[in-house]
């Protein structure tokens, strides 16, 4: 699986060069004698590992990186230009005044480039300070999220408190991309909303993003190629749909994406990076055992093989390569069960159960740990996370549920090391408070001496 900041292979290479000489996905097909789906996946996984998500930038990238060269670009560029002593006016022929002589393809190229690159330095520029003039109003108010916030720690625990919501809000959708976290729709004491909220990470501050166009709640998120997806959801009215719509952070917009193949609310959205997938969820009457993946290079959704049984608000994550879908509800039971998705073979596995039913809990993957936080059922005092390296579940202390009956319908997403935990409703209270779990990152063994003989591993935390 490609990943951010990885090398380009041999063959990824070739594509790219082929790709700056302004090649199309045809034309590199036939130069390199593959098929063009190939070239397309080529070129996801370049994307992924240069983190771009058009061929302008990527080419931008590739240059920039030394990846690739454009050839001809010196002599072009430092050729003197012809001087009144060295010109020579040479006759127009007939045949060139009815058919003109079309120009060099590398200059027209060469000028694109450098015309694109001009274009994202410039939106780069208009980033950088309109985010400024975002976060730094020259009269804020009395209540402006500028004000200093410091987390503090909930006890002895791996818990800490982290500036709340600007309002109670749950069964919203969260994503996170790089340092910032964005929460988006959700239901709030005045119905479901089509608000964004952005949450700088090291500033501690939320600020209002461009609204989402079409109000959702019972919705989930995931990230492709740097623009976040939100598929489907419960309308004001209270039925799902099949709207689909995507966010770029980088714009601050919004852009409509395929519609899915029927209404769906509380389904589980998740990434590996190439495609988004979505699985289960409700119709307005029962719970879904559909499984969808949707391709970006078509703009369209195609249906996977089904889920082994119908669930709703399920939780999940993609962990070494798998996608995993856990508890949730039937419409009748919360589910403890879980399942494996493998996106090659594109079948169904079974995994261990969860030491207890949850629906409408929270889920994050981080150090190839799949977390789940929260949700309802009988007795949930505890989250818990899966480690496929021993196939168990292991309880996560917190303290949040030994103090409410149920905690759900959050929004959970990790930003680097950091597991965040925003809103959702103790019972049937919704909430603006925001938790930050830190998990364990790793031990160290120190060999020392013991009665058993030298080399004993000791345990330090």
């Amino acid at each position: 699986m490609a990943e951010l900041g990885e090398s380009l292979s041999e063959r990824e290479l070739d594509v790219m060069h082929c790709v700056v000489n302004g090649a199309s996905n045809k034309e590199v097909a036939s130069e390199l004698s593959i098929s063009e789906n190939t070239v397309k996946v080529h070129l996801r996984n370049i994307y992924t590992k240069l983190g771009v998500s058009s061929r302008t930038e990527a080419t931008t990238a590739a240059l920039q990186l030394g990846l690739v060269t454009i050839p001809g670009v010196e002599t072009a560029v430092t050729d003197p230009p012809p001087t009144a002593d060295t010109a020579v006016d040479e006759p127009i022929t007939e045949a060139e005044v009815l058919d003109p002589p079309a120009p060099p393809k590398r200059a027209a190229w060469l000028t694109a480039v450098i015309v694109g690159g001009l274009i994202v330095a410039l939106l780069l520029i208009v980033a950088i300070f309109g985010r400024q003039m975002l976060e730094a109003p020259p009269t804020p108010s009395p209540t402006a999220t500028l004000v200093p916030f410091v987390e503090e720690p909930i006890g002895q625990t791996r818990w800490s408190v982290s500036r709340p919501l600007t309002r109670p809000t749950a069964n919203m959708a969260t994503a996170a991309i790089g340092l910032d976290l964005f929460q988006i729709g959700g239901e709030t004491a005045d119905g479901v909303v089509n608000s964004v909220t952005r949450y700088d990470t090291l500033q501690n501050v939320w600020q209002e993003m461009a609204a989402k166009p079409t109000a959702v709640a019972d919705t989930t998120a995931a990230v492709l190629f740097g623009e976040i997806y939100v598929p489907g959801g419960r309308l004001a009215d209270g039925s799902p749909t099949n709207i689909v719509e995507a966010y770029s952070p980088a714009n601050n917009a919004w852009r409509p994406v395929a519609n899915l193949p029927l209404p769906i609310a509380g389904g589980l959205t998740l990434s590996d990076g190439s495609f988004i997938y979505l699985f289960g969820g409700w119709d307005g009457r029962a719970a879904l055992d559909t499984a969808f993946l949707y391709d970006l290079n078509t703009d369209s959704w195609r249906p996977l093989p089904p889920l082994p049984e119908p669930k709703a608000f399920a939780a999940g994550g993609q962990v070494t390569g798998k996608l995993y879908v856990v508890g949730g509800s039937d419409g009748t039971n919360t589910l403890a069960s879980c399942h494996t998705f493998d996106p090659t073979s594109e079948t169904w596995t079974e995994c261990p159960q969860m030491l207890a039913p949850r629906a409408g809990a929270g889920s994050a993957v981080l150090f190839n740990k799949l977390y789940v936080i929260g949700g309802t059922g009988s007795d949930i005092t505890f989250s818990e996370f899966f480690d496929p390296n021993t196939a168990t579940w292991q309880v996560v202390n917190t303290p949040m549920l030994e103090e409410q009956s149920t905690w759900s319908e959050m929004g959970v997403t990790n930003v680097e090391t950091r597991i965040y935990a925003i809103g959702g409703r103790f019972a049937d209270q919704l909430q603006t408070g925001s938790y930050v779990y830190t998990p364990i990152i790793y031990q160290t063994f120190i060999p020392a001496a013991s009665a058993d003989g030298p080399g004993s591993p000791t345990p330090t935390p």
